[in-house]
């Protein structure tokens, strides 16, 4: 394969400034200087436009990669003229995998996403039409696979928050999978969440029935919701169940620790959300915006004992007052 040629000035001059502007260390007048040089020529306008839309101000975050592993930058320079959007960030990932630079691009737009069937990216909400008339809407930072055949319609759940309103198909049932279960429709509508080491299962309408990896089933009815995880599939109190009021933007919490609250807001906010050890257990209710985060933050800073420190646009540390 030939190696791709070498970057222009402008090029190089525009991913020096994304750098810069994206470090949270902008020095006073370095914004109009910016400007001055995006405006001294088209070329540098064009460089600047093409890198915004190739993978956005993330990549300024490779460059404190670099500073540890010397050569992850001039890599990602190479990567970033590349046509393709898709090639462009799987090859950033192999770039920035040895650190903290994988870590804030994710942030900016989810690395796996891009060979996921559907997704959404950070703070993205989004409704799909299956193949089979079904509907499918995704929670922020999600992503699904879809294989159907003629005897079966099967998603595959990654990551995130899914709830799939079911097309009648009697020759070709529905089933969700998760790393933990199989959740076969027997009805309607449903919710799944698929976080890091359990499942959530939350039927709207009619029935489901639930089974784990391991072999335990259960029949959940309208009204019903349980979880699979290590410890085997439980049922869920009306107090624990998955809220699906993120459809309409709002994180709707009853008792939970501060720690999953967070993770929760995370999917709505590129910059980094960092929780204390001290803070994580603090139990939260309430009810908090999904597309207003710094509100959201607001408000557990004011009904909670914690404080919220923000460092720049890509760091907010929470911690106990």
């Amino acid at each position: 394969m030939a190696s791709p040629p070498p970057l222009d000035a402008a090029t190089q001059q525009a991913i020096d400034w994304m750098v810069r502007l994206s470090s949270g260390r902008v020095q006073p007048g370095e914004r109009q200087a910016f400007e001055r040089w995006q405006a001294a020529d088209p070329a540098h306008a064009q460089a600047w436009q093409r890198l915004q839309n190739t993978v956005g101000r993330p990549v300024g975050a490779l460059r404190a990669v670099d500073s540890r592993q010397p050569g992850q930058t001039q890599q990602a320079r190479q990567l970033l003229l590349q046509p393709r959007r898709r090639t462009a960030l799987k090859g950033l990932a192999v770039v920035a995998s040895a650190g903290v630079g994988l870590l804030l691009l994710d942030r900016w737009q989810p690395l796996g996403a891009v060979l996921a069937d559907y997704s959404t990216g950070t703070g993205q909400r989004a409704r799909f039409a299956l193949p089979d008339g079904s509907t499918l809407v995704l929670n922020a930072r999600s992503r699904v696979n879809l294989a159907f055949d003629e005897g079966l319609r099967r998603l595959r759940l990654l990551e995130g928050d899914i709830v799939v309103q079911v097309a009648a198909d009697v020759q070709r049932p529905l089933v969700v999978s998760t790393a933990q279960a199989d959740i076969r429709a027997l009805g309607t509508q449903f919710a799944v969440e698929q976080l890091a080491e359990r499942t959530q299962v939350r039927v709207l309408e009619s029935r489901v029935e639930l089974r784990s990896t391991s072999g335990e089933s259960a029949v959940l009815g309208s009204g019903e919701a349980a979880q699979v995880d290590a410890a085997g599939l439980q049922r869920l109190a009306a107090d624990q169940m998955p809220s699906t009021e993120w459809q309409r933007g709002w994180l709707v919490v009853q008792q939970r620790p501060l720690h999953e609250v967070i993770a929760q807001l995370q999917r709505y906010r590129h910059g980094l959300l960092r929780v204390s050890p001290e803070a994580a257990q603090i139990q939260v209710q309430g009810v908090f915006p999904l597309d207003d985060i710094e509100r959201a933050l607001t408000g557990l800073a004011e009904t909670l004992p914690i404080r919220v420190q923000r460092f720049g646009s890509w760091l907010t540390r929470i911690d106990v007052r």
